[in-house]
């Protein structure tokens, strides 16, 4: 491959230019300054692609804003003419390639043209500068096989290639000290599972025990959980009892009486018939007899008159009697009732409560509480076995610590009991036999002290494991502390959320959810009351109000009658008595003769002994003897009814809250005593929770780490994995040691053509002043002579010499144009002029462009009768 053409847009001072180059050797001269390096940078740009800005190295990026970039034209052994095309700007700084036959492509195109030409070749092969001929150390043996091998000048590149992927492949599985590696992470691994089931076969047995002591304390959390229960149960059931104590008292001593009706409803009915009929008679005996003694003339005429003239209003009144007398004892019975409610409780008085409609909502209620202060439980019984763990670290590193003090103070106590017993056995032989032994006996006991004293050597591995061991305890700690927090953050406002539903309820805020539940029973209990209260109390201010008509009906009475300071009971009696004497004088005024009105009592009393033989069968049944004695047996037959009914009602609503008779202090006394079990069990409860939790978490921590059986599985997996990784790494090396044995025997059968042709190279550069090229020991000599002992121009031929020498190897099949940059400054006329000639014997075969300020350079080219051609330059 060459150079054709070089088409620069912008690039450095260069703006719209062009340049054209020859196919063999060619010398482009200019002053310093001209441009010469800027035209190499540009054509190695356009090959490989804008190299980065750095702070200290050239930008050549344009200022004025113009394509940074342009194209090269290169004739291509295979392809043909080629264009390359590259702008920083344009397809983000990639390559365009636009072939002979018209085939485009980018950057892979490319790759492809100048395979396996790369940058870093260009540079270190193609390129001459000055600085890379005072590198010596690579004329070494070792170093020209490597560069045989590794410039793919031995024929052996593939092989290079491939070695170096073997290198990286085994490299990458394995390393002696490597941490990140394959089989290093996977033989570690295997070490620690091995630790684990060392660990785990000594703990297996104290593992089973764990869980069976688990399940243990977890049936024992159950019954215990169950006790708890009944006694919350029972203790609902004697909160009821002591609220209903009240409708219990009244059905013990509704019970105790004797409530069997003495009459059937129907001789009830009958009996009631009867008696108003007896009454009627006497009722017309009375005024028959008050008649007959009134018949006398002893009248009250106003009195008379005055009832004349409000008898009717008199007469609805007694009328209305029965009804009264019923408002009356209604509104008694009522005052009774409200008498027996039980006090109304002061919290409640201002503000009803809103107690909850079932139990289950309270449930629903408490439950997130509940779940979140069961976890908060766990958390903590972790955190105390992190803690306590820690704890073991701790002790353990201070321990260690303090039985090795040498890993803080790097200077070493000398071993004083081993040197007294060493001087103690010198002086030994200087000293007489009885004090010798002494002597002796003292050394050797100075040195089994010492021996005994010597602690074993730190080792600082172990120390940074409990080091690191103790850090991840430690950050356990702050993470589980954390999460605690976190949890208490989280109850507090479950606390917050019960609060405030139990207040908006009118409820005391209680943790406790029977509690609750006790308080919200009462609460409707209350509501049930206070409306039953309500009720009654409606209906007593209507009686009240009607019996105040009532007695307002009487006012007009007043001034005839003594009505003053008597109640409505008193009032009625006085108005049906007074009734009674006008209804007598009416009947003296109708009747006049005293013989009617005997008749007439003589036949009333006939009917009334009619009647009672009519109905004596069913009063000697009643246990009745006279007529009189209706009124109270009715009375006490309807008070036997309403108990009777009062007894139903309370045996449906009170009587299964008791199950056996009891007292108020024998209830007060089983509650207080309930809460005292009730809150010992919540703590065995908890006590018992909080160990089976410890337990729990423990077989979790052992678990974590895997069973034994899973742990033997594990640990033949890894040394599986571990035996098929070393196979890979044996093999990638042993394949790569193949190749390198390969690569070298190519090189050595190349380095014997490279010497020759490298001689040859200097010869001509040195006009023959030296003869020959060759190795001492690995070393390179000319004439036998090492380098060192070489002027610096020769030095700078030997160098110069082997670089055309690697390249006349390839000149077969040439990749890149031999760029020369002033590579000759420790060169005399004369050895420039032998330089010039190598040129145009090697141009026979490379393209080579040769940069240079030198104007003698330039003689000698136009005397060899080479292409010069001048870059006259542009200020930027």
């Amino acid at each position: 491959m060459w150079i054709k053409k070089a088409e620069i847009t912008s690039f450095g001072k260069w703006r719209q230019q062009t340049f054209l180059f020859e196919a063999k050797n060619q010398l482009v001269y200019g002053l310093n300054e001209a441009g010469k390096s800027t035209l190499y940078q540009f054509i190695q740009a356009v090959l490989f692609g804008f190299p980065a800005k750095r702070k200290k190295g050239q930008d050549y990026t344009p200022n004025d804003g113009s394509g940074f970039g342009g194209r090269l034209l290169i004739i291509h052994p295979t392809y043909g003419t080629v264009t390359i095309e590259r702008y920083k700007a344009k397809n983000k700084g990639k390559a365009k390639v636009l072939l002979e036959d018209g085939q485009q492509g980018e950057e892979d195109l490319l790759e492809k043209l100048l395979y396996p030409l790369n940058q870093q070749l260009f540079r270190q092969v193609f390129t001459f500068q000055q600085e890379q001929l005072q590198q010596l150390d690579t004329l070494s043996e070792e170093n020209l096989h490597e560069a045989l091998i590794s410039l793919g000048l031995s024929g052996s590149n593939e092989l290079f290639e491939q070695r170096i992927q073997l290198k990286n492949q085994y490299e990458n599985i394995y390393r002696p000290r490597g941490r990140k590696q394959p089989l290093n992470q996977a033989l570690e691994k295997y070490q620690n599972l091995q630790q684990k089931i060392k660990e785990k076969e000594a703990q297996e047995a104290g593992f089973q025990q764990l869980v069976r002591q688990a399940d243990e304390e977890r049936q024992q959390v159950t019954q215990q959980t169950v006790r708890n229960r009944k006694l919350q149960e029972r203790q609902l059931v004697i909160e009821q009892q002591r609220m209903n104590w009240s409708s219990y008292a009244e059905f013990l001593e509704l019970q105790k009486m004797s409530l069997e009706s003495s009459a059937t409803e129907a001789e009830q009915t009958e009996l009631q018939t009867f008696y108003q009929e007896y009454q009627q008679l006497m009722k017309e005996q009375e005024k028959l007899h008050a008649a007959l003694q009134q018949h006398s003339g002893n009248q009250e005429t106003a009195r008379y008159y005055f009832y004349l003239e409000n008898e009717t209003r008199i007469q609805q009144l007694l009328e209305e009697k029965i009804m009264i007398t019923r408002m009356l004892d209604e509104e008694q019975r009522i005052a009774v009732k409200l008498a027996r409610a039980d006090t109304i409780s002061a919290q409640w008085q201002e503000q009803p409560p809103q107690p909850f409609d079932e139990e289950t909502e309270i449930h629903q209620l408490f439950a997130p509480l509940q779940t979140q202060q069961k976890e908060l439980e766990e958390q903590k019984i972790r955190l105390g076995l992190v803690k306590e763990q820690r704890n073991q670290a701790e002790a353990s590193l201070n321990d260690y610590e303090q039985k090795h003090p040498e890993l803080f103070n790097k200077k070493k106590n000398p071993p004083w009991l081993f040197i007294v017993a060493g001087v103690g056995l010198a002086l030994a032989f200087f000293l007489p036999t009885p004090l010798r032994y002494m002597v002796i006996a003292a050394a050797a006991i100075s040195g089994i002290a010492g021996v005994l004293k010597q602690n074993k050597p730190a080792n600082k591995d172990t120390w940074q494991e409990k080091l690191g061991q103790l850090d991840i305890y430690e950050g356990q700690v702050a993470e589980m502390g954390e999460k605690v927090l976190q949890n208490q953050q989280k109850i507090q406002r479950l606390f917050d959320r019960i609060h405030h539903e139990l207040r908006q309820r009118n409820l005391s805020s209680e943790e406790n959810v029977f509690a609750v539940i006790q308080e919200n029973q009462q609460a409707q209990n209350y509501l049930k009351q206070l409306q039953t209260s309500k009720e009654l109390q409606q209906r007593q201010s209507i009686l009240r109000q009607q019996l105040l008509q009532q007695e307002q009906r009487f006012e007009f009475l007043t001034e005839w009658l003594p009505l003053h300071e008597k109640n409505l009971t008193e009032k009625l009696s006085v108005l049906e008595q007074f009734a009674k004497e006008m209804e007598q004088i009416r009947f003296a005024q109708t009747y006049q003769e005293n013989t009617v009105l005997q008749q007439r009592i003589h036949e009333t009393q006939k009917q009334q002994q009619q009647l009672l033989d009519q109905y004596q069968s069913l009063l000697s049944h009643l246990d009745l003897a006279y007529p009189s004695e209706i009124p109270a047996f009715l009375q006490r037959e309807a008070e036997i009814l309403q108990k009777r009914t009062r007894l139903k009602e309370l045996t449906k609503s009170v009587a299964p809250l008791f199950k056996q008779e009891t007292t108020r202090a024998e209830i007060e006394d089983s509650l207080r005593m309930l809460q005292q079990e009730i809150q010992t069990g919540e703590q065995q409860l908890h006590q018992l929770q909080e160990q089976e939790q410890r337990s729990r978490l423990q077989i979790q921590q052992m678990q974590a780490d895997g069973t034994l059986d899973s742990l033997y599985q594990q640990a033949s997996q890894q040394r599986a994995l571990v035996e098929r990784l070393t196979t890979e790494y044996a093999t990638a090396k042993l394949e790569n040691q193949l190749l390198q044995d390969l690569a070298t025997e190519l090189s050595e059968q190349q380095l014997p053509e490279l010497l020759k042709q490298a001689t040859d190279y200097f010869q001509l550069l040195t006009n023959n002043a030296h003869s020959r090229l060759n190795f001492s020991e690995g070393l390179l000599t000319v004439d036998q002579l090492s380098l060192y002992n070489l002027s610096t121009g020769t030095k700078d031929q030997v160098m110069m010499a082997f670089r055309f020498a690697y390249l006349a190897l390839q000149q077969k099949h040439p990749l890149c144009p031999v760029i020369i940059d002033d590579g000759w400054l420790h060169y005399d006329h004369q050895r420039k002029y032998q330089f010039a000639k190598l040129l145009r014997q090697f141009s026979e075969k490379y393209q080579v462009i040769c940069l240079s300020s030198d104007q003698e350079m330039v003689s000698y080219y136009q005397e060899l009768h080479q292409p010069v051609w001048e870059l006259k330059g542009v200020q930027r």
